[in-house]
């Protein structure tokens, strides 16, 4: 018999919110549905309150591995890019039910401060990396409006959530996501037309855009570092043999580094190599920090 875990319960839980709502879920429900009796559940969790925050947590992590990932596709054209978040974002939030989660932590009172922060990290986190993508695909001219475009953006999400009876299918998923990608570059080339003075709404120091240390903050730092690393291999006058095979060993790099579990041995002895080039040794240095390793 498979031994119940801790997301067993959470994925458990979620189901049954989605039917009842969180506040009308009973511990006996979740236990049930989970597969044990309700006094095994506090083997896991103390309180519901607790297996909420435990949800928040588990969804952040979901969301840092898929960030992280999409970062480190730089050779991906930055609207696709776009696209592919735009379908993270729906796909991590309907499979998940964010927003019924979001909608419930008023039910159970403000004192729940642990709950309301993990849910504005995740979502302070996400409109982070919205915003750098979006200046990514449209540049740095965009910068001022993109904090309103993300606004925009995550409306659009909310209300197809309030719109739809069901779980969107990955073809519905496709479909909204290239409808809010189309719509985003109306917003762009509207706001950066010389020929029209917009208000801007929310300003890029609005204390809801703060940076952080999470995972997807070190993707981006990742994602930045290859990208120098790669421009400056270009630069370098060297054999064109020797040249290939940095190039080789740099994008094997990346290929270790967009994996879910990083293997650190492999990571290790690839810049073990990359850094005898001078040229590459700082890129080096600041990975191992990122990394930790």
């Amino acid at each position: 018999m498979k031994k119940i875990t801790s997301d067993d319960i959470i994925y458990a839980a979620l189901s049954l919110f989605s039917e009842k709502g969180y506040d009308a879920t009973s511990v006996d429900e979740i236990a049930r549905e989970s597969g044990m009796v309700k006094a095994s559940f506090y083997k896991y969790f103390q309180s519901k309150e607790e297996l909420l925050l435990g949800t928040i947590v588990l969804i952040e992590k979901l969301l840092d591995a898929d960030i992280k990932e999409l970062y480190l596709k730089h050779q991906l054209p930055s609207r696709e890019k776009l696209r592919q978040l735009y379908l993270i974002a729906l796909g991590r939030i309907y499979k998940n039910k964010v927003h019924l989660l979001v909608y419930s932590v008023p039910l159970i009172g403000s004192k729940e401060e642990k709950i309301a922060q993990a849910i504005d990290r995740v979502e302070h986190h996400l409109s982070n990396v919205m915003v750098d993508f979006l200046i990514d695909a449209y540049g740095e001219s965009i910068h001022d409006y993109a904090y309103d475009i993300e606004f925009v953006v995550k409306s659009m999400i909310i209300n197809s959530f309030r719109m739809s009876d069901s779980e969107l299918s990955s073809t519905e998923h496709q479909t909204l996501a290239e409808f809010i990608v189309s719509i985003t570059d109306m917003l762009a080339q509207g706001m950066l037309s010389p020929d029209v003075q917009h208000q801007i709404m929310w300003g890029r120091d609005s204390g809801l855009y703060e940076d952080s240390d999470q995972i997807w903050t070190k993707g981006r730092q990742i994602a930045h570092v290859l990208q120098h690393m790669e421009a400056v291999l270009k630069q370098l006058e060297l054999d064109e043999a020797i040249q290939n095979e940095h190039m080789q060993i740099l994008s094997r790099l990346q290929g270790e580094l967009s994996e879910q579990n990083v293997e650190t041995a492999h990571v290790k002895a690839l810049l073990l190599f990359l850094e005898q080039l001078p040229a590459l040794l700082e890129d080096c240095t600041k990975l191992k920090a990122i990394l930790e390793i």
